[in-house]
């Protein structure tokens, strides 16, 4: 799967991981990354240069941590005004996405340096448990957001931005692909969706394939009524057949 991602992307990586791990902090890659690693074949977009990196912290202390001893190591510069945005030798842009005990009780986290910076990571703590252990040809093993919860988490931005359409493109075309990735599953475990649409549809693939992806995101919202109403509520915002279908599986 190396080929899928930059060299400057790979060297980061095995630049990170050791300081990451040094700290006790366990991390998963979510965004384009996740999505580009394992659609693989199926991909309609290719190589990203922008970074996103879910951090399990206790608290700000160990998020400082991390940052300063990433900007110590001479590969990375933390951002002037963003808390959680650095770049590594000035070729990509990462951003430091904290989840876990460093959040309060209305899931919010307060970072103070550079200034303060208020930012909320609903759906993050959920798709941990979920994550999928992925091995670079490289010989890099590397933890990934899911694609089911890839597509919580962009129907959790999507709602909270519309105007970020790629999230609405990047959604649509793992349905279209879900199938195909994962059909041994879908026969071992959601037999049933076969038969709820119309097999002469163009979409039948695509209605399966987003009915278990609906299955699934209530599997990883964990009891969480609150944030599945935030994703249905998003999700009739755009009444088409395998969104309504994505609906249906979330309410089965």
């Amino acid at each position: 799967m190396s080929e899928i991602l930059e060299p400057a992307l790979l060297e980061m990586l095995a630049r990170i991981e050791p300081i990451l791990i040094s700290l006790n902090i366990d991390f998963y890659m979510v965004g384009a990354i996740a999505r580009d690693i394992q659609l693989g074949d199926h991909l309609n977009t290719r190589k990203t240069k922008d970074v996103d990196i879910a951090i399990q912290v206790g608290d700000e202390s160990q998020f400082l941590a991390l940052k300063n001893a990433l900007v110590r190591s001479g590969d990375f510069e933390a951002h002037p005004s963003e808390a959680i945005k650095l770049f590594y030798k000035s070729t990509l842009e990462i951003d430091l996405l904290p989840f876990g005990d460093i959040e309060n009780d209305q899931r919010e986290i307060s970072l103070s340096d550079p200034a303060l910076f208020v930012i909320s990571m609903p759906g993050f703590r959920e798709a941990y448990p979920f994550v999928t252990e992925v091995n670079l040809q490289s010989g890099q093993k590397l933890k990934v957001c899911s694609l089911e919860a890839l597509v919580m988490l962009k129907l959790i931005a999507y709602g909270d931005k519309p105007s970020r359409t790629k999230d609405v493109a990047d959604i649509d075309h793992i349905i279209n692909n879900y199938f195909d990735l994962f059909q041994n599953n879908v026969y071992e475990d959601h037999f049933d969706t076969m038969d709820m649409y119309d097999t002469n549809s163009l979409d039948y693939l695509a209605l399966v394939g987003a009915t278990v992806i609906g299955r699934k995101i209530k599997l990883i919202a964990n009891g969480d009524d609150e944030l599945l109403v935030r994703i249905t509520s998003t999700l009739k915002k755009k009444p088409t057949a395998t969104w309504v279908a994505l609906t249906a599986g979330i309410i089965d």
